[in-house]
């Protein structure tokens, strides 16, 4: 149709081009070149204009066709946006519903749980009643060789303090030993760790030999005979006499304190299964005038009696603080773990020292953690809780070693800034033998992470304690098979503390 129309408009401008040449060329008598001339120039400045203002309105289609197509895109965008609109409102209200549905479902859940721990305690606290009444009734235990396997190792670092037992207050004295206490016996052979008047006759007359329950005999008979059966091991009669005190240990110990023979080992703590280096623990070694070291089973508790334990923990503190520094100088995060003693919470004279120099270097906070045993967390008493508070309060955090029993209010820990819980390893895999609890050691770290805390299993010293380990979800773990313990560099403890403050903190 438009080339129909283009065509005919041609024709026309053909067809007034030639009548203006002829009226030229017969009404004004003008030649035939000229008429013809004008004519054609007529014809060409026709389809000039023509062509203009049809290219003008093919722009204007142009333009409108351009309009409409972006707006047609500006819908499209409106579009996509109002889809993306709902996509995030369905990304955010979903998890929302989801979870006002499901939250109710939890706090049932935790009712339960509560009512459940409730109901274990009480259970717990039940078992320890009916124990106390059955060790007042049950017979002395078979000899030692029967329960050599409940004996505790001689572990790496700080070793549990020798205490003294003695019979169940109300537990009356057995025949024969009236006025004789169990402190009175020396050590002796197996064969003669029978009490003395054990199946005896009493007063002349002849009285029947009373036997408690065999191990595996009753509810609680194996864990009966555990307990008096440590009343006469010769660990505890060895504990007996060690608790006297030793001025020759004394003076090797003043002695290295005085000449700066107090080394520090590292035993790094390692991620499972990786094995990569996580955090190191230091443990402290002194050397004699021979270069003999003594590990801190072997000195520990001389130095206790004679309270030089300040001294010692100010020492490995000040050079804590300087292996720190250098790992930092190497752009390396691992974590410092130090053992500390209950006295050194306690002394008047050292304590406010030892917290400003903590003070002083708070940016180590969160690579020092000290670590307590369970006995001292347990004999911690007000003033020792002070004095944890304080250090929790400059953002150090804690650990307990050598855990032996479960039955712990975990929350309580957390909140006090224990953030580590070592526990060993043939204790979690079921070697050794542990109190009964009701928290089975295979769900301790699951338990641990509940209260922001982690399991580490120490004493890890076989590739198959590792694969056990690794069944109960444990995490980290440090032991002889990944490194034993090793000395710091003499370079890395350039310094050392001045000697008067030592000496204070010793007398």
């Amino acid at each position: 149709m438009a080339r129909a129309t283009s065509i005919f408009i041609f024709l026309c401008m053909g067809v007034i081009a030639a009548s203006v040449a002829a009226i030229m060329m017969f009404q004004f008598s003008r030649p035939v070149g000229e008429a013809l001339t004008l004519g054609l120039s007529l014809l060409c400045t026709m389809i000039v204009v023509h062509l203009v203002f049809a290219r003008q309105r093919d722009r204007g289609d142009m333009a409108e066709k351009v309009a409409a197509l972006e707006e047609r895109v500006l819908e499209v965008d409106e579009d996509v946006s109002n889809i993306e609109g709902r996509l995030t409102g369905m990304e955010t209200n979903l998890p929302r519903r989801t979870r006002e549905e499901i939250d109710p479902l939890f706090a049932e859940v935790e009712v339960l749980g509560s009512l459940i721990k409730q109901m274990a305690e009480a259970m717990a606290g039940m078992e320890d009643r009916i124990d106390e009444q059955d060790a007042r009734q049950i017979a002395p235990p078979p000899p030692q060789e029967r329960f050599a396997a409940y004996e505790e190792p001689r572990a790496l670092g700080y070793s549990q303090q020798p205490s003294t037992h003695s019979p169940h207050p109300g537990q009356a004295p057995y025949p024969g030993q009236q006025g004789q206490g169990y402190a009175a016996q020396a050590p002796m052979p197996h064969t003669q760790m029978q009490p003395q008047g054990y199946g005896q006759p009493q007063h002349g007359g002849e009285a029947p030999a009373v036997r408690g329950p065999a191990p595996g005999e009753g509810p609680h008979g194996a864990r009966a005979q555990e307990s008096a059966g440590a009343l006469h091991s010769p660990a505890m009669a060895r504990a007996r006499e060690d608790a006297r005190p030793d001025p020759e240990l004394r003076r090797v110990i003043q002695d290295a304190l005085d000449n700066n023979r107090v080394d520090l080992f590292l035993q790094p703590i390692v991620t499972l299964p990786q094995r990569q280096v996580r955090d190191y623990e230091a443990l402290t070694r002194i050397r004699d005038a021979q270069n003999n070291y003594l590990e801190p089973v072997d000195f520990i508790a001389e130095a206790t009696r004679a309270r030089m334990m300040p001294a010692i923990d100010n020492l490995m503190l000040f050079r804590a603080i300087q292996v720190l520094r250098r790992l930092s100088s190497r752009n390396r995060r691992s974590g410092l773990f130090v053992n500390l003693s209950i006295q050194t919470l306690v002394d008047e004279r050292f304590f406010p020292g030892f917290l400003d120099f903590l003070r002083a270097n708070e940016g180590f906070s969160g690579l020092l953690t000290f670590e307590f045993t369970q006995s001292d967390v347990n004999e911690m008493g007000a003033l020792e809780l002070e004095s944890l508070a304080a250090l929790h309060e400059l953002g150090y955090r804690f650990s307990m070693d050598r855990v032996r029993d479960l039955k712990m209010d975990f929350k309580v820990l957390s909140d006090r800034g224990f953030r580590y819980m070592k526990l060993h390893a043939s204790r979690l895999i079921g070697n050794e033998h542990m109190p009964a609890s009701h928290i089975h050691p295979a769900d301790l770290g699951d338990l641990l992470r509940r209260y922001a805390m982690e399991l580490i299993v120490d004493h890890v010293e076989t590739e198959a304690q590792v694969l056990e380990v690794l069944d109960y979800d444990a995490r980290i773990g440090q032991g002889y098979l990944f490194s034993p313990p090793r000395p710091v560099r003499p370079e890395v403890l350039q310094a050392r503390p001045p000697q008067r403050n030592l000496r204070r903190a010793a007398e």
